[in-house]
Parts: structure tokens; sequence; C-alpha cells
């Protein structure tokens, strides 16, 4: 068989694994784009911020440090437009986020998805972790034992404060 053939079955085998098409794929990545786009004016003119944007089987995770409600309500307002978009987690903090650890961030992050890798029963492929201020987001599509687990194994890591569930169900 040839190298190309055997890569792409495993891509194709880690995609489908995944639950999720290349179209949603792409338009994750779209939509990620845009909506950094439309805000990046709103977090230069309210400063200290840091806003930051994943986006998941079209469920839009935003997250950072705003100075103020006002900036956040704004930030919601904003991507509402967006008609992709088929649910909004605005979980931006009220916070200076010059006081945030990004290392202390990318540790927890480290030491979530290893800890999800090693879980029995858990197919962590289908798991995004993001970690910010010491609280875990885990978005992906799960089954709710999936996401049950998935969030005990991330609440006993040395470091987290709180867990944030963004799944999607498949069952």
């Amino acid at each position: 068989m040839s190298k190309i053939k055997l890569s792409l079955i495993s891509i194709t085998i880690l995609f489908v694994s995944a639950c999720t098409t290349f179209g949603t794929i792409f338009e994750d990545n779209s939509i990620e784009s845009r909506v950094a786009d439309l805000l990046s004016p709103l977090e230069e003119q309210n400063q200290p911020a840091n806003i930051q944007v994943d986006s998941h089987n079209l469920y839009v995770l935003v997250y950072g440090q705003v100075p103020n409600e006002s900036v956040k309500e704004q930030v919601s307002q904003v991507i509402t437009d967006i008609p992709e978009i088929r649910k909004v987690f605005n979980e931006l903090r009220v916070a200076n986020p010059e006081e945030v650890s990004g290392f202390s961030d990318t540790w927890i992050s480290t030491k979530v998805r290893s800890s999800l890798t090693a879980e029995q029963g858990l197919d962590s492929k289908r798991i995004t972790v993001r970690t910010e201020n010491k609280e875990v987001f885990l978005m992906g599509l799960v089954t709710r034992a999936e996401g049950d687990k998935a969030a005990l194994v991330a609440r006993n890591i040395s470091g987290v404060n709180k867990v944030v569930k963004i799944f999607e169900y498949i069952d």
C-alpha cells in the first residue's frame, strides 16, 4: 500500500473517530477567524484585555479576561450575528490578564490531556482542552458518561480550580 493511501486512511480514521466532518472543521476554523476579527477592535479599545476564541462543532467558547462586565456583554452581542454558530459559551472573566500565568495554564492543560489519554474507556481524541487562569474548559462530541468521566479526571489534576464542560452529547 502506498504512503499516500496509508496517510489518507489514517486521516480518515482520525476524523471519523472524532465524529467531525471536514466541512465542520473548516467551518470551525472560519468561525474562529471571523470572531477574532470582530472582537479585535473591542479588545484593543478596552485594555487590559485578553480574549481567546475556540470553536468545536460550531459551539464557540470565548474565554480570557476583560476589564468589566460591559465588555463581556459587548462580546456576546458582537458575535450573535454569525449564523453558523450553534451556541456561544461566554466564559470571559472580569480580571487583569497580566495577573494570569500562561505557563501554569499550559502545564495544567498538558497534565489534563495526558490523564485523559491514559484513562480507560475514554477517547481523548474527541476532547479539546483549554485552560485559562486555572479553569479547564472541555469541549467535544462525547457521550454523557465520557463527559462526566473527563470532567472528573480534570478536576483531580493538581492546580485546577474549576472545570467547565462544553460538550455536545451524542447519546
